[in-house]
């Protein structure tokens, strides 16, 4: 808010590289309302700052408005995207003063830190004196750097709220137009997937036999019924329900139901219960206490409801003393390693890199 009120904002960024100036249908109640506002071959639609009408907003040329209200040829009624985001950031509920009890920092100290980035992106901006062409093509003769830059990975990511806040992060940097840019936040390509993916999970009966590895990778995407990992009468056919009717997009499992599920015998027994690594006795579950009774929780038999754990670990974790079988492990900086692309390989700005971990210690 306070960036907007100042006007500190790299409005000449917005317009090149973002779709802030793409035009959003404004039109309450209706099934089109919040949708980008496009031509009739689907291009987006922004209003042009040089001659003053509609105009495609992936043209090179284009100078898309920023602000305001503009009327689409059926008569409806559009606003650019920045237009939205500004009237909700300078609502007062986001006034330093409102905000400060919810997120535990001073209205003092949101201003300064609001002065400092302003302060960094656009009076210490960074002007390197290199030819380059821009994504239409465009040659530059100048880059024009931000030296403000933020990260954020699990620590925020995986909690709650976490991808709105990383959403924020970002949008905090594009308005201040650091991301790839000199002395700013260079953005790492993901994994190059088709869309819709076509990594399959895979855990159907075919790819499921004793004594061979799996048929396919534990995890993907799947696209339609046909493809989840449902037996033959529509139950799961994985412990965690990932990829069943429960669950049928578990990008990453449900590592979290392992155990819960194994105890319950839902929807399958099991008799011998495999970890690796994840301490799923003490972390994700949000019950803890819990599940670590279910680990030594017997049956009216006097059996345990989980008859045997093998686990491995690096580590004298909490998981460890409720293992039948225990099987050590080294960490990352102890052995040679290979990152999977099952998941998610490493990267570099200039795109997907091969991972050979070395050992150190």
């Amino acid at each position: 808010q306070q960036l907007l009120l100042a006007e500190k904002i790299d409005f000449a960024y917005l317009v090149r590289y973002t779709n802030a100036g793409w035009l959003v249908i404004d039109k309450p109640g209706a099934g089109n309302d919040g949708l980008f506002a496009r031509d009739e071959e689907g291009n987006p639609l922004c209003w042009d700052g040089n001659s003053d009408a509609l105009a495609n907003a992936m043209a090179a040329g284009a100078s898309p408005r920023l602000t305001g209200e503009y009327t689409l040829p059926d008569g409806t009624r559009a606003v650019p995207a920045f237009e939205l985001m500004a009237r909700r950031y300078l609502d007062d509920a986001y006034s330093p003063e409102a905000v400060a009890d919810q997120t535990g920092v001073t209205p003092g100290t949101i201003r300064r830190l609001a002065s400092e980035l302003a302060e960094a992106a656009f009076e210490q901006e960074v002007v390197l004196d290199i030819p380059w062409t821009d994504w239409a093509g465009r040659e530059q003769q100048q880059m024009i750097g931000r030296p403000v830059s933020f990260h954020a990975m699990r620590g925020i990511s995986a909690h709650s709220n976490g991808f709105h806040t990383c959403r924020a992060l970002h949008l905090l940097q594009m308005l201040l137009g650091t991301i790839d840019v000199p002395g700013g936040f260079r953005y790492k390509p993901p994994f190059p997937t088709a869309i819709p993916p076509h990594q399959l999970p895979a855990g159907k009966p075919a790819q499921v036999q004793p004594n061979s590895t799996l048929g396919g990778p534990p995890l993907g995407f799947p696209t339609g019924p046909e493809e989840l990992l449902l037996d033959d009468n529509g139950e799961p056919m994985r412990i965690d329900k990932a990829y069943s009717w429960e669950a049928p997009l578990s990008a990453h499992g449900l590592m979290h139901m392992v155990i819960t599920n194994a105890w319950k015998g839902d929807p399958y027994p099991i008799d011998t219960l495999f970890m690796f690594m994840a301490n799923m006795s003490w972390n994700s579950s949000m019950n803890s206490a819990g599940v670590m009774e279910m680990l030594t929780d017997r049956d009216s038999d006097g059996e345990y409801k989980i008859p045997f754990i093998i686990y491995s670990d690096a580590f004298f974790s909490e998981m460890v003393p409720y293992a039948d079988l225990i099987l050590p492990d080294t960490t990352y900086l102890e052995r040679w390693d290979a990152i999977s692309l099952l998941d998610r390989p490493i990267s570099s700005p200039e795109g997907p890199t091969d991972a050979i971990r070395q050992p150190i210690i």
